[in-house]
């Protein structure tokens, strides 16, 4: 590589305008492509303090790479020779600077493209090791590492992860003291007003706990869990940022990924109680908004399974089995994902699983045993799928309603009596439950926070879909209204919940979960991508 020339430029054009002729230069086979790689790499570190201070100018100048007709000649060629000529055999020491470049380099190729991260991984893997995670696990805990080469590790690593599945030589790499690294990491930012580097920590977390899930049988073997439950009450920074990240995010990828991490502590003895009571009535409140939110496409699918199969353990595990929260709500929004009157087809899996929350936690729990909205038990309702006015709700036999219970805030006006009948028409459940809902409601405006940087819009939040008595139940977020209930606030004050201490009453029982319906068995969304 030719060194000896000095070059000087009078702005960024004049800088990207020769980063551009570098990429131009002749070239007949594999050598010159990682000659020209290579001189690119070093101009990257010789004019950063000129030209590369922020990530969108790095951004800039990796996708000048990327995009360019020699690296889409000769990318397999060029990410190889970025690998193991530079990102694996430089030192972070003595050669952070150009080990950096080399990473951001692999991780916007990565990013770009899930077939160029497939192809850096196996590139890695060496005597069945991947050898630039182990490389990276090391440098991160390094205290020579700056906090921009830790940020380039933290997301190198996550999409990597994101990917491929860690052997077992590899998952060793996760320790207890790197965990607890991490932890400490997320609690040292609390007060910075940039969040994206804790989200970045945090989002590494959460893929870690991923590998976890997928590699073992045993949830009490999965060191993330582990090292959680011997830091309840040292780790508030993190769990209250799970539900800000969870609440804001558009990247379904994120938001599976925090999910799992919820189940994992809703279905794990030690953790029931890790939240507090608060923050639990925050999340009960997201819950709602998104599955009433979700599109129907695969991946909303996947999510609202997801929200689903959280709700279950967090009704019946935690503080909320004793501390009543939005339980009409709740009910009146499981009911309405099952009954025929949405003009849409009945998903078997989302059947089966609120038919498991209705009977483990309203009416075991709640002590409930008719369904309101259905107006028959739930075990005496078969409710057969299908579209338009062939969908029906046959019913066995029929039972008054129930006087509500404590922390149920029902109408007296719904209390009607029922009448043993054979059928109920899509038509009459969709009217009797628009009236109910009409009349259960107070308006409530809401105001959600954007998505932050780190989080790619990848949702579809579309509920046009959906009939009159979901469409009622769940309107947009400017129209949202819902009934108060014991301790209840209103959603747009959702971030300003986080965090606030329960009082002891708040605590109660804790229940175990059934092993059926086990999110981990949900495929990740990202890792299809």
């Amino acid at each position: 590589m030719d060194t000896v020339i000095e070059y000087y430029f009078d702005d960024v054009s004049s800088f990207y305008a020769e980063l551009d002729d570098l990429l131009g230069q002749p070239h007949k086979d594999e050598a010159d492509a990682e000659r020209i790689a290579s001189k690119y790499l070093w101009f990257m570190v010789r004019f950063q303090q000129d030209f590369i201070q922020t990530t969108q100018e790095l951004a800039m100048v990796a996708y000048k790479l990327l995009d360019s007709n020699l690296f889409l000649e000769y990318s397999t060629t060029i990410l190889s020779h970025l690998l193991h000529a530079h990102a694996l055999v430089l030192d972070a020491s003595d050669q952070q600077e150009e080990l950096y470049f080399s990473y951001s380099l692999l991780f916007y190729a990565g990013k770009e493209d899930v077939r160029w991260m497939k192809y850096i991984v196996s590139e890695a893997r060496i005597n069945k090791q991947n050898q630039l995670f182990r490389k990276m696990m090391s440098e991160l805990e390094n205290p020579m590492s700056t906090s921009k080469m830790i940020g380039v590790l933290l997301s190198l690593t996550f999409e990597m992860c994101k990917v491929t599945k860690l052997r077992k030589l590899d998952r060793d790499m996760i320790t207890d003291s790197l965990l607890n690294y991490m932890f400490d990491i997320v609690e040292s930012t609390r007060g910075d007003e940039e969040e994206s580097f804790n989200y970045q920590v945090i989002r590494l977390i959460l893929v870690f706990n991923e590998q976890f899930m997928m590699s073992l049988k045993n949830s009490s073997e999965n060191l993330v869990l582990k090292v959680l439950s011997k830091r309840v009450g040292t780790t508030n920074t993190f769990s209250e940022n799970l539900f800000f990240m969870l609440n804001r995010s558009n990247d379904g990828c994120v938001q599976l990924l925090i999910l799992k991490l919820l189940y994992g502590v809703f279905t794990e003895p030690s953790l029931h109680e890790y939240f507090y009571t608060n923050d639990l009535f925050v999340l009960v409140d997201i819950i709602l908004r998104k599955v009433c939110d979700l599109g129907e496409d695969r991946e909303a699918e996947a999510l609202r399974d997801a929200h689903l199969r959280v709700l279950r353990p967090l009704l019946v595990n935690t503080q909320l089995r004793d501390t009543p929260y939005k339980r009409a709500e709740i009910h009146r929004l499981l009911c309405s994902l099952i009954t025929p009157a949405l003009h849409r087809p009945v998903d078997p899996a989302t059947k089966s699983l609120v038919k498991k929350i209705l009977e483990e936690w309203w009416e075991q729990v709640c002590e409930q045993p008719v369904a309101p909205v259905l107006g028959v038990h739930v075990k005496n309702a078969v409710i057969e799928g299908g579209g338009g006015d062939s969908a029906n709700t046959a019913v066995l036999c029929s039972s008054p309603l129930p006087n509500p219970s404590p922390g149920v805030n029902v109408n007296p006006k719904e209390n009607t009596n029922t009448t043993t009948t054979t059928t109920t028409t899509t038509t009459t459940t969709a009217a009797a439950a628009a009236t109910t809902t009409t009349n259960k409601t107070t308006t409530r405006s809401s105001s959600y926070s954007s998505s932050s940087s780190s989080a790619s819009a990848s949702s579809s939040t579309s509920t046009s879909s959906l009939s009159l008595s979901l469409s009622l139940l769940c309107t947009s977020d400017s129209q949202r209204q819902m009934t108060n209930s014991p301790g209840g606030s209103e959603i747009s004050s959702i971030d300003g919940k986080i965090g606030t201490e329960p009082s002891e009453s708040d605590k109660g029982e804790d229940r175990a979960l059934d092993s059926s319906g086990d999110l981990k068995t949900q495929e990740i969304v990202c890792a299809g991508a």
